[in-house]
């Protein structure tokens, strides 16, 4: 149980005096008033120091929020959807929901006032972010604190920027900056947890980082809210635009733009797949590029306004002919694009946000949340449009999404930019942001440096164990991402080979998790990836022993909603003896068997009766089913056909009542154990067998 005392005392004291001593405008009343004695010196101190408050605000709440969108996200498809059987319409529509909070914002703002407001969505989102830490077992409890954090987050964003724009552009760039520190600070603890967010784990370590997380934002919510020179509740003035919403309109940036750092520019674990490097090492080069970026912001933000609009264009049409190349060739060419990719984006939302803090005294609160909220209902389309492709046959390709998206960000730079007047700026100090941060390149500096890659063993020929087993993207039967449930049942097996389906490799709705690299540093066990939905998803074997050869298949038909394949590889068990094991995974509806007979034949034709052969994985078909036969009648051997009594149920874990998950062998080989370990780390049971000359 969590005990207060792990809270410093003056954080009570800090919180106790702004409470209490500044009652008149938590109750909403927005006075300007305050007194200087009655108010806590470190509170005082800060608010004193925009470039620290403006920057370091948003930056711990950007954070949260972000960490909550990881949560929600998940909670949605493997709670709702899968757990609870929710359709997509309806968990959709629950999404749409929340994100829709955001249009509330100018009515919060006149019910509470913009500092109450701030106190509220900011803070609110750093407790509920603490209270996710704790309870983050509790899938359902998790998934709710989440979703409020998430409604949380789309409202702070137009309150804080208008608690900023009486500074200009200088309150909103300071602003962008944070968003962009933000960032970094995400990708700092995501890759040094080697991208199984702390989100997801219990443990002492995660709860004190993110408790020290939300302590740090909270003393300078004291600053910000309590004892802020500037009156942030004052009520718009002077003579409005004719077209206001126009003004603030480029604010919709904000939503692509947290789309592509999301999915494709933070994503270490998309970064690692694509460049086959270690992960310590993609997730430096990634913090690296952001940090560049960070630089370029600030490098904007310092200098005179002449010519953005120039730099708008060239930067826009670099970042969308970068995304318009999905998937790189080359480690080198992606590391050179990643790079790239992070300084024009930042470039780009830094200009955004210039346009709008210039314009912004000219406009009502109402057009800047309007604005906000459009762009967050593009985060969530975009988000769902690009994971949706995985469920139904759509007219287009996921990765269509990353370059629109691109382009959205630069059209509103571009219409900010050309709206600025020449002119110099003021604003000062503004790479200690970035000098500030660059310690964290330690981190994946340390990891490269600890990061010891598996390495196969010598073995000593037949017999080996091997082991098949679907993990359901990482989540347990109550929707709760559980690598080290899953890594533990694999460990207690003792396997020499091991087979898995259902491997993510930075998906956003499984938690941009590395699964296969986690599980091979975990498990000191070398891998092959095979990947059929995309780059990021699909199969892989884990072998203690060396593998020689290995290659990877597509299976047919090419129009599925998630295409599948084959890995097959090669393993030397020592002593001269080999084993070639091919690991798939099977269409999923239960009514196509159309579908799986074309997979099995192609199977198959590719075995061709070779001997010393393992064909393993989750087919998708019950044991009488055509598809099952077609291997049977090549001469494979079914082994779980052979413990008595049969049959063995491996799905759905909880309550199995179906067979899908197989083991066959060459009739050349012999098995001499098999068994089904029992736990609920996947909806999938593993299968694990003993086999021998």
């Amino acid at each position: 149980m969590l005990s207060f005392r792990l809270i410093p005392d003056s954080v009570f004291v800090i919180v106790f005096e702004a409470v209490f001593t500044k009652g008149r405008v938590m109750l909403g009343r927005d006075t300007a008033a305050t007194k200087q004695d009655r108010v806590s010196p470190i509170a005082t101190w800060l608010a004193a120091r925009p470039l620290l408050t403006e920057v370091g605000l948003p930056a711990l709440t950007v954070l949260f929020g972000i960490q909550a969108l990881r949560v929600s996200l998940p909670g949605l498809v493997w709670l709702l959807g899968d757990r609870m059987g929710l359709g997509e319409t309806l968990v959709g529509t629950i999404a749409l929901l929340v994100f829709l909070v955001a249009f509330l914002a100018g009515g919060l703002q006149r019910l509470l006032g913009s500092r109450l407001l701030i106190l509220v969505t900011a803070g609110g989102l750093g407790l509920l972010r603490l209270s996710m830490q704790i309870w983050s077992d509790r899938p359902v409890l998790d998934l709710s604190l989440a979703m409020a954090g998430m409604a949380l987050f789309v409202v702070f964003v137009p309150t804080y920027l208008r608690s900023v724009r009486v500074s200009g552009s200088a309150g909103t760039g300071r602003f962008a900056l944070g968003l962009l520190l933000g960032l970094v600070l995400d990708t700092a603890l995501h890759g040094a947890f080697y991208t199984y967010d702390i989100s997801w784990q219990p443990g002492l370590l995660p709860l004190l980082l993110t408790l020290l997380l939300v302590v740090v934002q909270w003393i300078i919510l004291t600053g910000i809210v309590f004892v802020r020179n500037a009156d942030v509740s004052q009520e718009d003035g002077g003579p409005a635009d004719k077209s206001p919403l126009m003004n603030q309109f480029p604010l919709v940036a904000v939503g692509p733009f947290l789309f592509l750092q999301v999915v494709v520019l933070q994503n270490v674990a998309r970064a690692a797949t694509l460049t086959g490097w270690p992960l310590p090492m993609a997730f430096g080069w990634t913090l690296l590029a952001q940090l560049a970026g960070l630089g370029a912001a600030a490098w904007l933000l310092s200098r005179p306004r002449r010519n953005l609009w120039l730099l708008a264009l060239v930067s826009g049409v670099g970042l969308v002919a970068i995304l318009a190349i999905s998937y790189p060739e080359g480690a080198a060419l992606t590391a050179l694009l990643l790079l790239m990719g992070q300084v024009l984006l930042s470039l780009l939302i830094m200009l955004v946000f210039i346009g709008i803090g210039a314009n912004a005294p000219k406009t009502a609160f109402s057009c800047t949340t309007v604005a906000n909220a459009l762009g967050m209902i593009l985060l969530l389309l975009f988000l769902m449009g690009y994971y949706l492709v995985y469920y139904f046959r759509l007219p287009y390709s996921n990765t269509i999404l990353e370059p629109v998206a691109a382009f959205i960000v630069a059209a509103c730079a571009l219409g900010s930019s050309t709206a600025l007047r020449e002119g110099t700026s003021s604003i000062h100090r503004v790479w200690l942001t970035v000098v500030l941060v660059l310690p964290l390149l330690m981190l994946p500096l340390a990891g490269v440096i600890t990061w010891r890659a598996p390495t196969a063993v010598s073995g000593e020929g037949f017999p080996v164990r091997l082991m098949t087993y679907n993990l359901h993207n990482g989540f347990n039967t109550e929707g709760y991402l559980a690598m080290e449930d899953i890594a533990q049942v694999i460990e207690e097996s003792e396997p020499d080979i091991v087979a898995l389906q259902e491997v993510s490799r930075g998906w956003v709705i499984n938690g941009r998790l590395d699964m296969l690299s986690w599980l091979s540093e975990r498990l000191d066990m070398p891998y092959v990836f095979g990947p059929t939905a995309d780059p990021f998803w699909g199969n892989a074997i884990l072998s203690r022993y060396p593998i020689v050869e290995h290659a990877h298949y597509d299976l047919p038909p090419r129009d599925l909603p998630v295409l599948r394949g084959f890995t097959v590889v090669l393993v030397d068990l020592g002593n001269g003896d080999r084993l070639q094991v091919i690991a798939t995974h099977f269409h999923h509806v239960e009514g196509d068997t159309g579908i799986r007979l074309l997979q099995s034949r192609a199977i198959v034709n590719f075995w061709g009766g070779d001997g010393r052969t393992v064909l393993v994985g989750d087919l998708n078909a019950h044991p009488h089913a055509p598809e099952i036969e077609i291997l049977r009648q090549a001469g494979l051997v079914d082994v779980v056909a052979r413990i008595e009594p049969p049959p063995v149920y491996t799905w759905p874990s909880v309550n199995a009542h179906r067979r899908l998950d197989y083991i066959w062998v060459s009739q050349d080989l012999k098995v001499t154990g098999i068994r089904v370990p029992l736990s609920n780390a996947s909806d999938h049971l593993p299968v694990v067998a003993e086999i021998d000359r």
